[in-house]
């Protein structure tokens, strides 16, 4: 089973999220008032490893460049980025190079959060 974290201001298209309502556990909000997005609604949500890769697959058509959503297992990390997801170890190694390059390079992403992405929703 994969613990998956989505904020929904990093989608660009709603229906995505309907699509997982299935596999939904639980939502926070969190003020980030430094973001232009100040106000980040942080679902989670629980899939199994037969579908993890088929979610990922439509999440990386539709998370929004500079953001990245992650799943983790008990042995497996996944992380989402636009256009494309990697499945690396859950300890910082070699297996987040390509990653880490491809976030920074292609998605935007800052470089400092793909460095140190958390193991918790």
């Amino acid at each position: 089973m994969y613990r998956l974290g989505i904020i929904e201001e990093s989608i660009d298209n709603e229906d995505i999220l309907c699509g997982l309502t299935p596999y939904f556990v639980s939502q926070r909000i969190e003020n980030v008032s430094e973001d232009e997005c100040p106000v980040w609604h942080v679902n989670e949500y629980q899939v199994a490893e037969d579908k993890i890769k088929d979610v990922a697959d439509r999440l990386k058509q539709h998370i929004k460049e500079t953001w990245y959503c992650h799943a983790f297992s008990d042995e497996r990390l996944l992380v989402v980025l636009k256009g494309k997801w990697f499945e690396i170890s859950l300890i910082r190694d070699e297996t987040w190079d390509e990653m880490i390059e491809y976030g920074a390079v292609h998605a935007n992403v800052e470089r400092r959060y793909l460095e140190t992405i958390p193991l918790h929703i």
